[in-house]
Formats: C-alpha cells, structure tokens, sequence
C-alpha cells in the first residue's frame, strides 16, 4: 500500500521544522522526501516526479518563488501543485508567491489538518504522477554573446541590488544564475560553431552592441539555424537582442527584428524588468513545444486511428473477396461440371446413335421372325384341328428354326445392354478389382459402330488379368484413347491444313490399333511402397502426335479437331483419372509411325482408399476427344 500512497517533496532548510512537518505528513498517509536546498528540490526532479511539493519561502540560494518559476517554466512540471509554507500572513508575499505560480501559502502556525485538507484539495481529480518521469526536469539554459566593449558586459541596473556586484562575470549572468537558471557564456569558439550547443539552449540574449562580433549577423545566422534544426516536438530557441537605450530609440529595433530577434531590451531596463521578459520568452517556448507535441500526437492518433479503419476496410476488402472467390469458385465448379455433363451426354448422343443402328438390325429381323412365327402357328393349330398331323409338326418344325434365328438377334442385343450396364459403373469412384481383358472387350464393343470393319483391333493381354482400379480408368481413360485413335483415321486431310502441328500421313497401310497390357518391376532408386506398375500400351499407325503438340494434348479445350466436332475435354479427363490412381500417362510416337499412349498405374500391395478425383480433373462419363 505504501507504493500507492501520494509522494510529497518537502523542501525546507530547518532540520527542526522539515521533521515536524515531514513526521505529520507521514502520520497522514504520505510519503516525503526532504531536500535541503532549492536546487537539490530540482536535481531530484531528474528522477522522480512528487504529487505535490510543500516549499519553504526563504531558501539558500534560490528562493521558494524561484524555484516555482522555474518549475511552471517546464512542460513536465507545469501542472505540479505547490505549496508554500510561511512565517503568518502577508498579503504582499502571497501576492508575489502566486504570480510566481504557487498553488497555496499556508502559515507555519496553522492547523496541522489545514494543511493536510489543503494537500487532499489539489490532488483531486489529478493523475497519479508516474514513477519514471517520461522526460527528465530541465532547468532553464540561457545562452550570453557578449564581451570587452558590450554594454550588456558592464550592465548594472539600480535595482539589481547585491546580486550584481560581482566583478569576476557579467552581472546579468549572476542575475540569471540566481533565478534558478543555467548560463552559458559565449565566446568565438560558440560563436563559430553553434550546432555544437543551439540544441540545448533555450533562449540566447545578444549583446548588439559589443564589437567583438556583428550582433545583427550574429541574430540571423541563429535564426536560420534554429529553422535547420527545429524538429517535430520542439521548439527553437528564443532570441533576445540587447541595445544600448539612445540607439534603440533612434529606431534600430526595426532592423533588430527583421534580422530575426523575438524581443529587445535596451540598457535601460530594470532587473526584474529583464527577468520578466526573459521568462516570457520561456513561457513562450513552452507553449509551443507543448502545441507542437499536441498536434504530433494528435497526428499520430489521426495517422494510427486511419491505419485502423485502413485495416478494417482491408479485412473487409478481403472477407468480401474471400466470399466472391468462393461463390465464384463455386460457380466455376459448377459450370464445369455442366460443361463435362454436357460432353458426356455429347458423346453418349455419339455413342448411343452406333449402337441404336446396331440394335436395329437384329431387332427388325426378331420382329419380322415374329410375325412368321405367329401365322405358321396358326396354321399348324389348324392342321391339327383337321388331323393333319404331318403338315402341323412341318409348321413347328419351321417355326423353332425360325425362333432359333430370333435368339441370335435377342442375344446381341442382350450382349449390348450387358456392355452398356457394366460401362454405366463409371462414375463409381471406389476402386475395385477389375478384369481389365472383359473390361477393355466391353469398350471395344461400344465402340464397333465407330471402328466399323475398317479398323482393325488387336489385343495382347500378357499383364494378369485382374487389377484393383477405379472403372473409370478402362471405360474412360481406354476408351477416349481408342476413340481418338480412330477419330484421326476418319478426319480427312483436308480438315487439318489449318493446324500448324500437323505432319503429313505417310501411307502406313490399312489402319490398326494395338492394345496391349504388361507389368513392370518397382523402381527401386525410388522406392514408394508399390509392387510394380500396370502398363496399358495403345497404339495405331494414324498421323501421330507432332512433338510441338504432345505437351497440350492433356490440356482442358485443347484440341485439333473442326470445328464442332470437339470440346478438348477427353485427355483432360482421362489425365485427371490416371492421376487419381497416382500413375502416368504419357504420348509419343509409335512403332508404326502413329500416336503411341503409355498408361501406367502403380500396384499396390494395400488396396487403394476410395478418393474423389474431381480435384484433379472431373471423371464423368464423356467421350468428346482431342
């Protein structure tokens, strides 16, 4: 609790009275400190800070009123209350003591709860002082150009009493040093090289009279350097020019302004008069350091209250973005899944159109058969109603032939639905254990109408037969390549003179596709855990791939069909599903001279995890190709 309590600054030179007054204090609640001397009170302000400070009048050295000067000359201690103790109540004193800047005169021999109330009155509604004082107590610097042939060197007013006596300084330096105030005296060295101590100085007064130096040059060499030199937060130090009486009044105080002085004095003024003006010149920079050190960090909260709403706007800049890239991405789903759904159903339309005309045939022939069937029945139900039993077992005869005839049909069909069932799995996303030789036969059964007798198929089945996989890697990734196989056989030549890839056909003969499957042994510079790899090889003796055009063939829309004959979705596609498998698929140039693709699937000893392949590149069902 004692680190909580207010801290007083008792300045007293009786040892007797600051004891009684410090042990009251203390038995109150306070805790004080006691400094003997006014300028010991100040060098203590240099680290630490009191909530009031209780000031006797008469004082060695410097006086209590001096001292409360010098304390509401500094920005840090302005504001400091301060309480001066006196020997019974003297109007004209108190007077003094309040122009000076005392909050209080309390005689000596007044209540000891007067005093206390009195303490309690100026704390409140004030901020506990801080304990390490954010810039320490300065005392005034007052800076004197002056010399041999100065009048300010032999300056001695009459009411400067004994303070200026002395003979060793300038009289108006032991007049500043008995206010409380530091003095430096300038010689040419300072007068040469001001950077060296204009920083430190607060207010410099010019003797313009002396003839060691040009007073005016001198002024306005300081203010063009305090100009240089001010920064934010400080002030420049103040100028006071000092004259002699008879050439002020002729009027050189214009000239002494315009050379940059803030105020003059001539040698006709008083003592106290001097001090006055001094301490104006002071209070004056006071002030605006305290406004500029206001407006930086009005500034500051300005600049730092921006950067808040600049961030703010930012983050909802960015979470407005967030959503749209969102919805957008969303939409972009969306809008390829559409665009996939649409080239599946396109090729689907393809695929369905050769398989209805494959329907076609057997299912006229079963319908004609039918109708024979029907009327031969008929008549062999008669012959046997008129016991013509040879004639109607000729006419069943004929009619099992002719319902033979008709399975032939029903079983092609049947073979169709069976192949279409099993390649409508392909949206399953679950790997299973597939029979790659039934599984290739069925797209290749799909796919008669557009191989027709004129392409030739051949297969070489030497990998084992089963293969855990997704359905989609044969009844997509096989099928878009065997369909777009025997899509180059068909596009004439003509149609590619506009593509800059394309290489002339050489006459490899009649067209063909190769489909063979294969294992190949682990790599083991690069072990990943795989038993090998499934190879699916198909190739054919078409115009090829041109190496130009083998790094985009697995780009999605890309594609050197005509136009309207292609969407470039069927490679993407398959590219997307062979990735699912984490495996390769590769173009090159076949032995024959034609487009060779190299798919190849690790095995796994675990089966794979079920995994959506919709990151990568969708895997529905669509057979537009490249």
């Amino acid at each position: 609790m004692k680190d909580l309590a207010p801290r007083l600054l008792l300045v007293e030179n009786a040892v007797t009275q600051s004891l009684s007054v410090g042990r009251l204090l203390e038995s109150c609640g306070f805790v004080v400190e006691v400094a003997r001397s006014a300028e010991l009170a100040l060098e203590n302000l240099d680290s630490w800070l009191p909530a009031v400070v209780v000031t006797d009048l008469d004082l060695p050295g410097m006086t209590g009123e001096q001292m409360a000067r010098q304390l509401r000359l500094n920005l840090t201690t302005r504001a400091l209350p301060i309480i001066m103790l006196t020997d019974g109540h003297q109007p004209d004193m108190e007077r003094q003591a309040l122009l000076a800047g005392i909050d209080a005169c309390i005689p000596r021999s007044a209540d000891a709860r007067f005093l206390v109330f009195r303490i309690h009155a100026l704390l409140r509604g004030s901020f506990a002082p801080r304990a390490v004082m954010k810039e320490p107590f300065r005392r005034p610097t007052i800076a004197v150009a002056t010399g041999a042939g100065g009048v300010l060197m032999s300056w001695l007013p009459a009411d400067a009493g004994e303070t200026g006596r002395s003979e060793a300084t300038p009289p108006v330096v032991t007049l500043l040093r008995g206010e409380g105030m530091k003095v430096l005296p300038l010689d040419g060295p300072d007068l040469a090289s001001p950077e060296l101590w204009l920083c430190t100085v607060d207010c410099a007064i010019i003797d313009l009279t002396c003839p060691l130096f040009d007073g005016l040059s001198l002024c306005a060499m300081l203010d063009a350097r305090r100009a240089d030199t001010s920064v934010s937060g400080e002030a420049p130090l103040r100028l006071l020019a000092f004259t002699d009486a008879a050439e002020c009044r002729d009027g050189s105080a214009a000239t002494a302004y315009a050379a940059g002085a803030d105020d003059i004095v001539d040698s006709s003024i008083g003592a106290e008069f001097l001090l006055l003006r001094v301490r104006a010149l002071l209070r004056r920079k006071a002030l605006l350091e305290e406004t500029r050190r206001s407006e930086v960090e009005r500034l500051a909260r300005e600049a730092a209250m921006e950067g808040a709403r600049a961030k703010t706007v930012l983050a909802e800049a960015l979470e407005q973005a967030n959503d749209e890239l969102a919805s957008t991405n969303r939409k972009l789903i969306d809008a390829q899944t559409r665009l996939v759904q649409s080239a599946k159903m396109a090729s689907l339309g393809e695929l369905v159109a050769g398989i209805a005309h494959e329907f076609n045939n057997p299912l006229a022939f079963v319908l004609a058969h039918e109708d024979t069937v029907s009327r031969t029945l008929e008549r062999a139900l008669m012959a046997l109603d008129a016991g013509q039993v040879t004639e109607a077992h000729a006419m069943l005869e004929k009619s099992r032939d002719r319902l033979g005839a008709s399975s032939i049909g029903l079983g092609r069909m049947r073979d169709l639905v069976s192949s279409l069932r099993r390649f409508s799995r392909l949206d399953q996303g679950a790997f299973d254990d597939v029979n790659m030789p039934e599984a290739i036969n069925t797209v290749l059964a799909l796919l008669t109408p557009k191989l027709e007798d004129k392409i030739s198929v051949s297969c070489n089945f030497q990998a084992p037969p089963v293969l855990r996989c997704q359905m989609a890697l044969v009844h997509q990734v096989v099928m878009n390549v065997i369909s777009n196989a025997a899509d180059a056989f068909t596009i004439p030549e003509e149609g590619r003179a506009g593509d800059p890839f394309h290489i002339r056909q050489r006459d490899p003969g009649p067209p063909q596709i190769r489909i063979t499957t294969a294992v190949e042994p682990p790599d083991l510079s690069h072990p990943d855990n795989t038993a090998g790899y499934y190879v699916i090889t198909i190739s054919d003796n078409g115009p090829g791939v041109p190496p130009l055009m083998r790094e985009r063939v697995f780009e999605p829309f890309f594609t050197t069909k005509p136009v309207g004959e292609g969407t470039g979705l069927g490679l993407a596609t398959a590219y997307g599903v062979v990735k699912a498998h984490h495996g390769t698929i590769d173009v090159t140039e076949s032995p024959e001279g034609g487009a060779c693709f190299t798919i190849s699937v690790p095995l796994l000893p675990h089966p794979f995890p079920a995994r959506d392949t919709t990151d990568s590149h969708p895997t529905e069902a669509h057979h537009e190709h490249v």
